[in-house]
């Protein structure tokens, strides 16, 4: 099913490790039908978590596509590592997205995982809510932690979803600020309940602050608002929306991964609060005369895609691209900014963790994969009416090396080959050829993302490879100049010898 650009979302989740981000995607992809039961990491068999890496280790390590259709609209999850080494994953979901869902734990507060997720947003003025998972866990805080969000990040921070407590500080529901309503789940079924008493006058406060939110987004609205007139919904919305836009409104919402509470409602607020691929991100490009001009992301334009990951299996190379201009189809005649030559596009799909299944177009706005393209992550694909090439994704420089061997003597080749397949996927780590030292040194972002490596080559090349330090080149050279006078003489009978 194809969606007007109107009804997308590409949304990528971002956080600290273990704060439940693919748990999180679970959910959702589990309350929309997609799946019908849900994996846990820990057994491995979670939609987003598939390479037999990240099931061995139990964690994400690397980018994933979980795409899911609610209320007629189609929302594009990107499912991120939180490991700092594979920052550059997220690096290029931020790029493909038009707005975040930070993940953070309600056990462990604001953590460096949400401080880095923040300022990537910051600078690319990204639209954000925050998710507050695992309220439903033992030693889990709700309230210290939208506390230490509230003083870390100012009055920006709005609730629009709050917990309900049981006797003790377990979370049993969920209330809607906006419409003062109840949830709470029943056999993974939403059910809806009374609002309790004790939480009448936290709702009020929450809604009040709501409003004055969105008082806030316009002249007509904040004369509405002191006027003493109550907002409808719809203006409600409209404001809300408004104020996610501008960043001056980031909403905070909570729920539990493992039985849904609070998924339904998240997906709510994505679909009528976040922005469209249109109202998202604006691209910088450069045209043909290396001008620069801002990119107008337009369904009626001329066809545009811009390749944000590359990944290898044993079928052949897929790249994961975003349409931002026109649509395109398959076997369309486009040209590769990078290189200036015309290619055909192959198959597209749409890619569901390591599952795919062919379309006949993906329209603008949407995220797809074309396949076997000789293509590399960071290309523009335009139309040859109009070539632009969209600013790169910028991945940290590498900074930290080791010298890698094989094992057996005689397979540098393997490894060479080996590692050139895996720098298409992961173009965050460099290989070189020392000719000093005569070792081959691999640089990357830490060492979690060199053991990958070397369990990559096992796996798939078949080629096994040690990890060594890397030798440093001993150098010496003339630094000042300088006098000195010396004299021989040597007498041994006869005319001797003597010089000065």
């Amino acid at each position: 099913m194809s969606y007007s650009v109107q009804n997308i979302r590409n949304v990528c989740l971002l956080g600290h490790s273990g704060s439940g981000k693919t748990a999180l995607a679970e959910s959702l992809l589990y309350m929309t039908g997609v799946i019908d039961r849900m994996g846990r990491a820990a057994d491995g068999n979670t939609v987003c978590d598939y390479d037999p890496e990240e099931t061995k280790r139990q964690i994400s390590l690397s980018l994933a596509m979980a795409p899911l259709d609610y209320k007629g609209s189609r929302i594009n999850l990107l499912d991120t590592p939180g490991a700092f080494d594979f920052a550059g994953e997220a690096m290029a979901a931020l790029r493909a997205a038009d707005a975040a869902i930070i993940v953070c734990s309600a056990k462990d507060g604001v953590s460096v995982g949400l401080e880095k997720a923040w300022k990537y947003c910051e600078e690319r003025n990204m639209p954000r809510f925050i998710y507050i998972s695992k309220t439903d866990e033992d030693n889990s805080d709700y309230n210290a932690t939208f506390e230490a969000l509230r003083e870390r990040f100012g009055k920006k921070i709005a609730p629009v979803v709050v917990p309900i407590w049981d006797g003790g500080k377990k979370v049993t529901g969920i209330i809607d600020v906006l419409n003062k309503r109840a949830y709470e789940m029943q056999n993974l079924k939403r059910v809806e309940i009374e609002v309790p008493a004790d939480k009448a006058d936290v709702i009020a406060e929450f809604n009040d602050a709501l409003k004055e939110s969105v008082a806030e987004t316009s002249e007509e609205l904040m004369e509405k608002f002191f006027g003493g007139e109550d907002f409808t919904y719809a203006e409600m919305i409209q404001g809300l929306r408004q104020g996610v836009r501008e960043l001056s409104l980031f909403p905070v919402l909570c729920g539990s991964a493992i039985n849904c509470l609070g998924s339904l409602m998240l997906m709510d607020n994505i679909v009528d609060l976040l922005p469209n691929p249109v109202e998202g991100n604006y691209h910088k490009a450069t045209k043909a005369d290396g001008e620069t001009e801002e990119f107008v992301v337009s369904p009626g334009g001329v066809p545009t895609a811009f390749v944000f990951k590359t990944i290898s299996d044993q079928y052949g190379k897929y790249s994961f691209v975003k349409v931002l201009s026109g649509t395109i189809t398959p076997d369309l005649l486009m040209v590769n900014a990078r290189t200036g030559e015309k290619v055909k596009l192959g198959r597209l799909y749409t890619i569901r963790g390591k599952k795919n299944a062919e379309v006949k177009e993906l329209v603008c706005g949407d995220i797809g994969a074309i396949a076997k393209m000789d293509i590399k992550t960071g290309d523009t694909l335009c139309d040859e009416r109009k070539v632009v090439s969209l600013k790169n994704i910028p991945f940290a420089e590498p900074c930290y090396s080791v010298a890698i061997q094989p094992k057996t003597r005689g397979q540098e080749d393997k490894i060479a080959q080996g590692l050139t397949r895996l720098n298409e996927e992961d173009p965050t780590f460099t290989v070189v050829n020392n000719a000093e030292t005569h070792q081959m040194v691999i640089s990357g972002a830490g060492d979690m993302q060199m053991d990958v490596l070397v369990s990559k080559l096992k796996d798939r090349f078949k080629v096994e490879a040690e990890l060594k330090p890397t030798r440093v080149p001993y150098r010496e050279k003339i630094r000042k100049t300088v006098q000195k006078q010396g004299r021989h003489k040597k007498q041994t009978g006869g005319s001797g010898q003597f010089g000065d």
